[in-house]
């Protein structure tokens, strides 16, 4: 006769007093947790990461799994990864096509003014993270701001795949000369202070208004010499 395994017999007999197994009751939390991962790795710049950087993209998809299960909102979390693409976008500019590029930077402006509403210190801790550790533009920034720098990122990201953009210094110096001749009659000697950041007797109000003065002017150029500029800005 065949044999029947001990675990279907425990089965039938359990089942005979009355005892039925039903499949657990998925963790609403868990849930939860899953839908804001999936919904997070199909934003605009981020799918890009995912797929073309995964090193990068498995540290960045930790960082707002942990935010999201400590409690905090999607538009925190996103807030909290947003910081560990700076290397990556920095890497990118010197890649992309000078559309993506000054776009970008167009982006970054609208959010210096929308932070400089708030206070010049936002302003501030977002034009120099390395100096006062950043913000949580998530949360300080509306809706329409973030999803415009998750647009700005995607842009970047899909047009800088390939090798580092050609870098005419001889022409950025002569574009950041009639740059600063623009701003000299307003700000003066005090456009020093760009270089000097991390110096505790500068102005934080000043250097966040210079800076947005910078970059319209900047972006005013013709944009391949915006571009050339921005890209020898990054590079040092």
């Amino acid at each position: 006769m065949r044999k029947v395994s001990l675990i279907i017999i425990t089965a039938v007999v359990l089942g005979a007093m009355g005892y039925y197994f039903y499949p657990a009751s998925p963790d609403p939390r868990q849930l939860a947790e899953q839908a804001a991962m999936e919904k997070f790795a199909a934003l605009p710049g981020y799918r890009l990461l995912k797929q073309q950087e995964p090193q990068l993209w498995h540290e960045v998809s930790e960082t707002f799994a942990h935010s999201i299960a400590q409690g905090h909102s999607f538009a925190q979390a996103i807030g909290e990864v947003r910081g560990q693409l700076t290397g990556l976008v920095n890497l990118r500019i010197i890649k992309a096509d000078d559309q993506a590029v000054t776009e970008y930077i167009a982006v970054a402006v609208s959010e210096m003014q929308a932070l400089n509403k708030i206070s010049a210190e936002s302003c501030f801790r977002f034009l120099y993270p390395q100096v006062s550790g950043g913000v949580n533009i998530g949360v300080l920034l509306s809706p329409s701001i973030n999803t415009a720098d998750q647009q700005a990122l995607e842009g970047l990201f899909l047009h800088s795949r390939g090798q580092d953009r050609p870098l005419n210094v001889n022409d950025a110096n002569q574009t950041l000369k009639t740059v600063v001749n623009d701003l000299y009659p307003y700000w003066g000697n005090q456009l020093q202070q760009l270089n000097q950041p991390e110096d505790l007797a500068t102005d934080h109000q000043k250097l966040c208004a210079m800076s947005i003065d910078l970059y319209h002017t900047i972006l005013k150029r013709p944009q391949h010499a915006a571009a050339n500029l921005i890209r020898q800005m990054v590079m040092g």
